[in-house]
């Protein structure tokens, strides 16, 4: 049936914002088990990707890959295999052997598209890993800043753990245009639905807030109705923020549990939108000079609505 595409969260959210027989009609003709040709096409071209996959403990953490055009390859139409190796910053924990869960995002900002797919692991290491595509999909790319061109870089990282922001990461959050954020949903072996994923949230420089507690708010501009990511958050509260600095080639990730507001139109004015994440940090990683890639702002989603009075 249809709606077999969407788990319990998401259809939930549907149910919740009046959107259920669109969202039916949508899912049946978006989500798919297997790659279109210019899916695959697109990964193989890229230089970067965003994957998604839990640790030890359950948690899911967004982190990123890097590589010349070809470290990505698609051998077939349901499987998508990734050539690199970690980045500083990376969780040691990940659980990236077979059968476990992952999540990947192509975007190419100089050109604003984005493809996603979510899938399991057949195969992998800590160099490569092979995907067997669970579920297959375009975003739009509405929020998405447009880059000039990435260049490959050598770059000294280093890493630390911490339990709470300094001043420094805050300002990073704040002065941010885009972020990705992992979340996930019950990990069960015989659901293409469940397992975790990855996706982007871009907009005006500001449109992420930090409060004086350390809370992180970020609105939920209008987009797909998909809400992959508010569905996992209605299922399981622990999220991941990678937050990529691509003039400088810092990463921080944060990872927090989250809270979904749907409607708060007294905080529409400051927040950006009425409905919004709120993420309390538990505990984070900055990897200083960890990310081996540069890009230039070039145009800003025209999009995006103002970030918020504050």
């Amino acid at each position: 049936m249809s709606d077999e595409v969407w788990h319990k969260g998401e259809k939930e959210l549907h149910r919740l914002l009046d959107v259920e027989q669109l969202m039916l009609k949508r899912g049946a003709a978006m989500i798919r088990d297997a790659m279109p040709e210019q899916h695959r096409i697109f990964f193989a071209n890229l230089q970067f990707v965003v994957l998604s996959a839990v640790d030890a403990g359950g948690q899911p953490w967004p982190f990123m890959r890097v590589g010349p055009p070809g470290f990505i390859n698609s051998p077939s139409d349901t499987v998508l295999t990734i050539n690199a190796t970690a980045l500083a910053g990376e969780p040691a924990d990940l659980q990236l052997g077979p059968g476990d869960k992952i999540g990947v995002l192509g975007i190419e900002l100089e050109t604003r598209r984005r493809n996603r797919m979510n899938g399991t692991l057949s195969a992998g290491d800590a160099k490569r890993m092979t995907i067997d595509v669970d579920q297959s999909f375009g975003n739009c790319p509405r929020y998405i800043n447009k880059r000039e061109p990435a260049e490959l870089c050598d770059t000294k990282a280093f890493t630390e753990l911490d339990s709470r922001l300094s001043a420094e990461d805050i300002a990073h959050i704040r002065s941010s245009d885009i972020f990705f954020i992992a979340s996930r949903a019950p990990v069960t072996s015989d659901d293409r639905r469940a397992g975790v994923d990855v996706n982007h949230r871009g907009g005006k420089a500001g449109f992420v807030k930090v409060l004086h507690d350390q809370t992180i708010i970020f609105p939920d501009y209008d987009g797909n109705k998909f809400f992959n990511t508010l569905g996992n958050i209605l299922l399981d509260d622990r999220v991941g923020l990678v937050f990529p600095d691509f003039e400088k080639g810092h990463l921080l990730s944060v990872a927090g549990r989250a809270e979904l507001v749907i409607d708060d139109q007294s905080h529409e004015a400051e927040y950006g939108a009425a409905r919004y994440v709120r993420v309390t940090p538990t505990h984070l990683i900055r990897a200083t000079g960890g990310l081996p890639l540069r890009y230039a702002m070039q145009e800003v989603s025209s999009y995006s609505p103002p970030p918020g009075d504050h």
